[in-house]
């Protein structure tokens, strides 16, 4: 019994540790944006403030701090990675279908060796991708002369889709894959068989039975094109994305704006995945009551009958909900009566910034002043004695001094 409560601490300790170290990250940048400083910290803590989700503000050294809404680079970056996601998705999905519809037909000796071709742009590093998809289409920009081909073999989002869709079919390939091992493919041949064709066959019968599986790969491939890094850094050539303008900003100095799109990217993933819960649960719901229905048309088993009247039951989730408006009402709390929130705690805020950078800034300008003092006295110094020192008959009589050749 004991081994077993040790063994217990001992998961819940590992769990614990391992979700710390998953979800931390993301929730102490998520607490960094409100923070009305200008560096994404929690301590020092300023005041609670909404500006890096708005128009930003003005530092007290006049340095002007773009906020979520105002920042144009992440806007133009956001737009052109919704457009490569899109054209991913468009070409990936395809490709990864098609290549698993063709692997299930090629003979069994073959099929090995298309499997590891298929497989294999995964094991090749992004950057290398990226470079060798810019200088593919260079080449051809450069042979095909001027006009479309070389405007479009030199235009950066064209080569990133491209560049990207090379390695992210593979993803997909690999989700289709997995849905057409389960495939019963005595259905075509039954559709056949009755006179369809193989048009028919694929749109009515195999088509419907992938559609999960095209639902995955999009999303999932979407998603992978989003997030890219690597390959996209070399291919987009001048233009930028949403990865690329976020990693300029990081390398030049993390900006509180960045905390603010990580926690709406965060807000709008949990808000799609409870989304998708409720529904898959809903449809269980429903398949499992037909599925009791015609069990009870079946065997006429009154016991299966469905009840009309249901018993009221409080989802769990409403407590987790009300758990997280109980804390944010009493955190909200806290921040008013402690004066960290409002106006005049950001008007506070900045004035004892702008006065300790007037402060540090005299203190230089002293140092500065005393350090030029220092310098001249020294020069004088120089000055004073540099006609002794340099006269050298002043002492000939002294031995040693003397400049006259023996």
């Amino acid at each position: 019994m004991k081994s077993q409560y040790a063994l217990n601490f001992i998961l819940g300790t590992y769990i614990f540790i391992f979700l710390a170290y998953l979800f931390g990250p993301l929730i102490i940048m998520s607490i960094t944006s409100f923070n009305s400083a200008e560096f994404p910290a929690i301590t020092p803590w300023e005041c609670f403030s909404w500006r890096w989700f708005q128009e930003g503000k003005i530092a007290y050294d006049g340095q002007h701090l773009a906020g979520l809404s105002t920042d144009w680079r992440l806007h133009d970056g956001l737009i052109k990675s919704l457009i490569i996601g899109s054209g991913v998705v468009i070409l990936a999905v395809p490709i990864g279908m098609a290549a698993s519809i063709v692997l299930t037909q090629v003979h069994s000796r073959l099929r090995t060796i298309f499997y590891s071709v298929s497989i294999m742009p995964v094991l090749f590093p992004g950057v290398i991708i990226g470079i060798s998809t810019v200088v593919l289409w260079d080449r051809i920009a450069t042979i095909g002369g001027e006009g479309f081909i070389a405007d479009i073999g030199r235009n950066g989002i064209f080569l990133t889709i491209l560049g990207q869709t090379c390695f992210i079919s593979t993803y997909c390939f690999l989700i289709f894959v997995a849905r057409l091992q389960r495939f019963d493919q005595t259905q075509e041949e039954a559709a056949l068989d009755l006179g369809a064709s193989q048009t028919q066959v694929f749109f009515k019968i195999l088509v419907p039975y992938l559609m999960p599986a095209i639902a995955s790969s999009a999303v999932i491939a979407f998603l992978a094109s989003f997030e890219n890094y690597n390959t996209t850094v070399f291919s987009i050539l001048s233009d930028q994305t949403l990865t690329t303008v976020i990693a300029s900003k990081v390398r030049l100095g993390i900006s509180p704006a960045i905390s603010a799109l990580a926690l709406v990217i965060i807000t709008l993933t949990i808000i799609a995945a409870v989304i998708y819960e409720v529904l898959r649960r809903r449809e269980d719901r429903k398949k499992k009551e037909r599925q009791d229905q015609l069990l009870f048309e079946e065997t006429q088993d009154s016991r299966l009958k469905k009840e009309t009247t249901k018993s009221f039951r409080i989802p769990k989730s409403i407590y987790v909900i009300l758990f997280v408006l109980i804390v944010g009402i009493f955190g909200f709390n806290q921040l008013v009566k402690n004066n960290l929130y409002g106006p005049e705690c950001v008007a506070a805020a900045e004035s004892a910034k702008k006065s300790k950078f007037s402060e540090q800034l005299k203190l230089l300008q002293q140092n500065q002043v005393n350090q030029e003092a220092l310098e001249g006295g020294e020069l004088g110094g120089n000055k004073d004695y540099g006609d002794i020192f340099g006269d050298p008959n002043l002492f000939k009589d002294f031995g040693g001094f003397d400049t006259k050749d023996e």
